[in-house]
């Protein structure tokens, strides 16, 4: 066999090396993002319902040039007390909370790499190898969700502001995304970033950390990136 074939050969075995290890990770990804979507769901996404209801503070009072002087607290009692039964019923409702979510799982952020290991410790060694720039898609309507939160895909939403001005038929409560998942070599700790938006001026993302504790993947902490 002369040498130019052999070379050939070996960089065909290494190819083909590379590429069972990106479907082998990319497995991994999914199975680990399958395991910990409800939990990423739970720690960040809530009620639209309940942001809607802010607690009463007393009506504003406003002079005669209409400049603000203060606020009349004589009813406020009674205003909480209502406050407090609605927020109530809103809780023990168990009609389910729509959740609007891209199915799409799209790259990392480059950042994350460094996040891990400044928050797991230096001897966290992140898998450089691994493949975070290709983006796949989830299959989320397999996956039993906690509380009463219910995932649709994105795309049978309408585009852009008209989502929130649309009057939905089930309570829709706002749109959630998350990135792939940074892990480090050994595949016992992760990050991965997440947004949920709840209005045209109103969301919050997140850089989610994760880790694995007796065979199971657990979220060890939330750190909010943005605020809108």
């Amino acid at each position: 066999m002369s040498l130019k074939i052999k070379i050939v050969f070996i960089t065909l075995f290494i190819t083909l090396i590379s590429c069972e290890r990106k479907i082998n990770d990319l497995e991994f990804e999914k199975n680990v993002m399958t395991e910990i979507l409800p939990s990423l769901i739970d720690s960040t996404c809530i009620d639209s319902r309940i942001l809607n209801l802010p607690p009463p503070l007393g009506k504003p009072i406003y002079d005669k040039d209409d400049n603000y002087v203060g606020r009349d607290t004589t009813e406020i009692k009674t205003e909480r007390e209502n406050w407090k039964k609605e927020l109530a019923r809103i809780k023990n409702d168990t009609s389910k909370i729509v959740i609007a979510f891209n199915p799409i799982i799209e790259t990392a952020e480059e950042s994350n790499q460094n996040e891990l290991v400044a928050h797991f410790g230096k001897k966290i060694i992140p898998d450089s190898i691994q493949i975070v720039t290709e983006n796949y898609r989830i299959d989320f309507e397999k996956i039993k969700l906690n509380q009463n939160f219910k995932l649709r895909d994105l795309s049978k939403f309408p585009n852009r502001d008209t989502i929130w001005k649309t009057k939905y038929k089930f309570i829709f409560s706002g749109v959630f995304s998350v990135s792939r998942i940074q892990f480090d070599k050994e595949k016992k700790y992760g990050v991965l970033s997440a947004g949920f938006v709840c209005g045209r001026l109103c969301g919050q993302g997140f850089r989610i950390f994760i880790k694995k504790v007796n065979d199971k993947w657990i979220i060890d902490e939330v750190e909010g990136t943005w605020v809108s």
